[in-house]
C-alpha cells in the first residue's frame, strides 16, 4: 500500500489514483479513554480503507474542531477556518503530483467545517474529486444493530469505547461512568461539554465490548469502500457526460 513509509520515487512509480485522509481529534474522553481516541480511530479506519482501495494513505490529522471540550485537560483544537485551510492545502498538495481523487474520513463528530471546505474545493477545482464519507456510512448501516445505545450517545460512550477496546485495548481504563444528558446535542453549540456532563461523557461506556468494536469496524470498512467506489464511479459518469456535451 502506498503510504508515508514509501520513498518519493516509490510513490511516483506507484502513481496512486486515490488518496485517503483521516481527520481525528485530540480531546478529553472522560475517565476511561485516551485523549487521542478520535485520532487513533481515524488513523486505523483510513488505513484499512486505503489498503482496500489501493490508495495512498495520508497520515491522519490529529487535530480538528474540539473547542467545546476546551477547558478539560488534554484538549487541543483548531479554529474552523484553520481546519478548512489545512484540508485545502493537503488536497492541493496531493494534486500537485497527480492525485486528483481524495477521500476524507471524518473521525470527529464536531467537524462541520469539512463539508464546506470540500464543497469549495470541488467547485473551485473541477479537475479534482474530493469526497467526504457521511457519518451514516461510517456507522456501518445494515445488518443487526451492534450498539444498544445507538442514537443516544454523542461522546465516549458505547461505540467509541468498543472501538478503542478493539483497536487500543491496553489504553482503555476501567473506570467508566454512564451519563446521557437531558438535553439535545445542539447544546454543544451553546456550552462547553463540562457544563453539560461533568464527567465528559455522553453515552453508556459500561455497555462496550471489544467484540462490538471489531464487528463495527469490519462493517464500517465494507460500507465505506462500497460508498467510495460508488461515488467516484458516479462522478466519473457525470463529469464525463458534461465534457462530452460541452
Amino acid at each position: 500500500m502506498p503510504d508515508a513509509y514509501c520513498t518519493s520515487e516509490e510513490l511516483a512509480a506507484a502513481r496512486p489514483e486515490i488518496a485517503v485522509l483521516g481527520v481525528g481529534a485530540v480531546e478529553q474522553h472522560s475517565y476511561h479513554l485516551p485523549v487521542g481516541t478520535d485520532w487513533i480511530g481515524a488513523s486505523e479506519m483510513s488505513r484499512r480503507v486505503a489498503e482496500r482501495l489501493g490508495a495512498f494513505w495520508v497520515p491522519a490529522l490529529p487535530f480538528s474542531m474540539s473547542q467545546c471540550h476546551g477547558p478539560m485537560a488534554g484538549t487541543v483544537w483548531l479554529k474552523p477556518e484553520t481546519l478548512a485551510e489545512v484540508v485545502r492545502d493537503l488536497v492541493l498538495s496531493l494534486a500537485q503530483w497527480g492525485v486528483r481523487k481524495v477521500v476524507v474520513i471524518n473521525g470527529h463528530g464536531g467537524n462541520f467545517m469539512l463539508e464546506v471546505a470540500i464543497q469549495e474545493l470541488n467547485l473551485s477545482h473541477p479537475d479534482l474529486q474530493v469526497i467526504l464519507v457521511p457519518p451514516l456510512v461510517l456507522m456501518g448501516p445494515g445488518g443487526e444493530p451492534i450498539f444498544e445505545t445507538a442514537g443516544l450517545e454523542v461522546h465516549a460512550g458505547e461505540s467509541e469505547t468498543s472501538s478503542q477496546l478493539y483497536l487500543n485495548g491496553e489504553h482503555v481504563r476501567e473506570e467508566r461512568v454512564d451519563y446521557i444528558p437531558p438535553v439535545g446535542r445542539e447544546f454543544l453549540d451553546y456550552a462547553f461539554i463540562s457544563h453539560i456532563s461533568p464527567h465528559g461523557v455522553w453515552g453508556a461506556p459500561s455497555k462496550a465490548t471489544a467484540a462490538k468494536g471489531e464487528k463495527a469496524a469490519l462493517r464500517q470498512v465494507e460500507a465505506t469502500v462500497a460508498h467510495v467506489q460508488r461515488v467516484f464511479a458516479e462522478l466519473d459518469r457525470v463529469k464525463g457526460a458534461r465534457r462530452h456535451n460541452a
